[in-house]
C-alpha cells in the first residue's frame, strides 16, 4: 500500500474527532445551563464539563456567541432530519438540547436566535421596530414550553 491510500482515512479520523468534540461541548454547555441556570453558562464551566481546557474550547469557537449560534445549529439540524436525540446515560435523555439551546441563546442575547429563525415560521408584526423582537419572544416562549412539556 501507498502512504496516500492511508492519507483520506487520517483526514476522516480527523474530522471526526473534532466533529465529536464539538457535541462534547455542546452537550456540556446544555448540562451546565440545567445545573446552573440558562444565563449562568460561561466558557469556562462549559470547558470544565467537558473535560477539556479554556483553550482547547477557543480552538473550536472563539466568543461564547460563537458556541451558542453553533449549537443552536447543530440542534436544529439534527431537530430537522429527525436525528435530534441524546445518547442514553448521559443524563440528558429527557431533555430537549435544542429547547435548552434557545433559552440558553435568549438568556445570553436573543439575537442569537436569529440563528434558527428561518427555521421556524414565526412572524410577529406589532410596531415598527418591534417585529423582530416579538418574534424572539415568541421563539422563546415556545422552546420554554417545549422543555416543560417534555419534562412531563
Amino acid at each position: 500500500m501507498n502512504g496516500s491510500a492511508s492519507q483520506p482515512a487520517n483526514s476522516r479520523t480527523a474530522l471526526e474527532r473534532r466533529l465529536e468534540q464539538k457535541e462534547r461541548l455542546f452537550h456540556a454547555a446544555v448540562c451546565v445551563a440545567l445545573e446552573n441556570g440558562f444565563g449562568k453558562v460561561t466558557l469556562d464551566a462549559v470547558a470544565r464539563q467537558a473535560g477539556i481546557s479554556k483553550g482547547g474550547l477557543l480552538h473550536h469557537f472563539s466568543t461564547k456567541g460563537d458556541l451558542i449560534r453553533a449549537m443552536l445549529k447543530h440542534y436544529a439540524d439534527a431537530a430537522g432530519d429527525g436525528s435530534l436525540r441524546e445518547r442514553g446515560g448521559d443524563g440528558l435523555t429527557d431533555v430537549d438540547p435544542l429547547a435548552v439551546a434557545a433559552l440558553v441563546a435568549a438568556a445570553e442575547d436573543t439575537a442569537l436566535l436569529e440563528t434558527i429563525n428561518s427555521r421556524f415560521d414565526i412572524r410577529c408584526k406589532g410596531p415598527a421596530g418591534s417585529g423582530q423582537r416579538t418574534t424572539q419572544l415568541a421563539l422563546t416562549c415556545g422552546f420554554a414550553n417545549r422543555l416543560v412539556l417534555r419534562e412531563r
